[in-house]
């Protein structure tokens, strides 16, 4: 499996190693990649990655590009990156999700670009930016969209492009989806969408594979990929997961009448136990704690062409508790007092704290919980107890694991996020938008570790097809209160009744806590030895007390020590990646 990539704006040698794109001066790319030219005499435009375009299109697509529509450009099924050059400027863009992102920096007068970001680094010699690292950690990557872990390179936020010539660099918002739409009304559409991104794609191939966890994401790809050609089915399992998921996964295989592929897992497949030799991947990346397990049940399907996943699923099918603080802001708070009772009610939860949580939320922006939480970090005022529903900025438990130094660069971060947030004003388009960028940095940054595991991983419902169709319902439409997912059976309602009505969903909790129980002394190692902790940024013994507190069904700060976790390591193994090519050049 070949990786991916895209640069351009330099021409040296390690930058630009790679094969020209269609004429494109300055662009290189990856071997692997796959390439749709399209060019005439105002503008060439090169498509990159999983697309689908009839000669029907082409031409309309060279009006758009020659006319500034950058958004028009974006529509085709499939998941891609755009690079469009006339004699005046360049045009450069992902996806909504940022599985397809975009990476840049200054180099003297011009600016050089990437779909890396750990390529862009190399080039420009960035360092790992431990401030940006830590913030990330504590209060989440969404408050700095443009921000990454290393110093010199800013990233194209999800939904965004990036424009060159003429001046500055511009961001151009490329995403142009109105929620007006009820579920009634948007359904038939995303049901569209999502068969077409399944079945275009498996059109190409005579055999495919995907996960099917026993879930609703992975199985009903899996179910749609099945009507159109071979699927192989796999997932994981061990005694720490759960029984009802490989029961359902069982029976998704049985419906489509193929076997299911199960890698049963042992302790050498929990999570945290981590290999110095795997691949770095270009920032931190939570599936960079599990690798013995992927690469334990994809083995048997390693090769195909590409294998489907259901990342993404959760926030294209359903939205959050966001769409309740929504509700409150555009002034229905009857209605949505009785969405969030009804909701607590069929859950056994306090309704008058959920909905006190709620108003709280609705009561303030973006930018004033950011400068709130700034405060209470500089003041060690911290409340690690998550409240109950989505806010604008939680700090958690890794907050109060900071020394004094550790949280005045975190607070000035916040603030500065606060002097710039550009988040919408209704908390279910923000939360929405934002969590789409989280899982699809996520996939993204897994790029390498799939490559070693050799699949060419394929999210449907990263597509921007599916996004738009789906946010183009608003999200209260969407949020099941006494269903789970309720846009998937109204979509598509030739799947199975017995797996779209299900309303439970397996955790990773048991799974998660055994692994940090059985590589507690590495991992308290690393957390003593991280460059968090020898830059001052980081008390180590905080967080140590809270990893000695897990264990049997204890799961205090969970959460917390994962994202850090996976920070220190990724922190780690890159200053070993980078040791070791010092000692190959020696």
């Amino acid at each position: 499996m070949s990786d991916e990539w895209i640069t351009g704006g330099a021409s040296t040698p390690v930058w630009s190693a790679g094969q020209r794109t269609g004429g494109l001066p300055g662009v290189q790319m990856g071997q692997g990649c796959r390439v749709h030219v399209l060019s005439d005499e105002r503008v060439r435009i090169a498509l990159v990655g999983d697309v689908s375009v009839g000669q029907a299109q082409e031409q309309p697509l060279l009006e758009a590009a020659a006319g500034g529509r950058w958004a028009d450009l974006t529509r085709l099924p499939g998941s891609y990156w755009v690079v469009v050059q006339s004699a005046t400027s360049t045009f450069v863009c992902g996806d909504l999700s940022g599985f397809r992102s975009v990476f840049f920096a200054g180099q003297g007068a011009s600016t050089v670009w990437s779909t890396r970001a750990g390529r862009l680094a190399q080039h420009c010699q960035s360092r790992p930016d431990l401030d940006m690292v830590l913030a990330r950690v504590v209060a989440g990557p969404e408050h700095w969209p443009t921000r990454t872990t290393y110093d010199k390179v800013r990233a194209v936020p999800a939904g965004f492009g990036l424009l060159l010539g003429g001046g500055k660099p511009r961001l151009v918002d490329v995403s142009d989806i109105v929620p007006t739409l009820s579920l009634a009304d948007g359904a038939p559409s995303f049901g569209e969408a999502l068969e077409q991104a399944v079945a275009w794609r498996m059109a190409e191939v005579e055999v495919a594979s995907s996960d099917v966890s026993g879930g609703l994401d992975s199985s009903s790809l899996a179910i749609l990929a099945g009507r159109t050609g071979l699927v192989r089915a796999v997932t994981y399992a061990d005694r720490y997961t759960s029984g009802e998921d490989l029961l359902y996964a069982r029976r998704v295989a049985s419906h489509m009448e193929v076997a299911l592929e199960v890698g049963q897992g042992g302790s050498d497949e929990l999570p945290f136990n981590w290999f110095w030799d795997q691949p770095l991947t270009d920032q931190p990346a939570a599936l960079a704690l599990t690798t013995a397990q992927h690469a334990l049940y994809l083995r048997p399907v390693a090769g195909l062409p590409f294998h489907l996943t259901g990342n993404g699923g959760d926030i294209v099918l359903d939205s959050s508790s966001a769409a309740w603080i929504a509700m409150v802001q555009r002034g229905a708070r009857r209605a949505a007092r009785r969405q969030v009772t009804g909701w607590a009610r069929a859950r056994n939860r306090p309704a008058g704290a959920l909905w006190q949580a709620v108003t709280r939320a609705a009561s303030i922006t973006h930018e004033e919980a950011l400068l709130s939480a700034a405060q209470r970090l500089e003041r060690a005022e911290l409340e690690p107890r998550r409240p109950g529903v989505w806010s604008w900025c939680h700090l958690g438990s890794s907050a109060s694991w900071l020394t004094a130094a550790g949280r005045e660069r975190v607070g000035a971060l916040l603030r500065e996020a606060a002097g710039t947030s550009g988040w919408e004003t209704r908390a279910d388009l923000a939360e929405q938008r934002s969590s789409l960028g989280l899982v699809g940095a996520d996939a993204r940054d897994t790029g390498p570790l799939a490559t070693s595991w050799r699949i060419r991983p394929v999210h449907p419902f990263l597509d921007n097809t599916v996004v738009r169709a789906a946010f183009s319902i608003d999200p209260i439409e969407r949020h099941g209160v006494t269903s789970f997912k309720p846009l998937l059976a109204a979509a598509v309602p030739s799947l199975p009744p017995w797996l779209t009505g299900r309303r439970s969903k397996g955790s990773f909790t048991r799974q998660l806590t055994a692994g940090l129980i059985q590589h507690r002394p590495v991992l308290s190692h690393l957390l003593r030895n991280s460059s968090l902790a020898t830059g001052g940024l980081l008390d180590p013994e905080p967080a140590l007390a809270a990893l000695n507190r897990i264990g049997g069904t204890r799961a205090d700060a969970l959460y917390d020590l994962q994202r850090l976790v996976m920070a220190c390591h990724w922190l780690a193994a890159r200053d070993q990646h980078l040791d070791a090519r010092r000692h190959a050049a020696c």
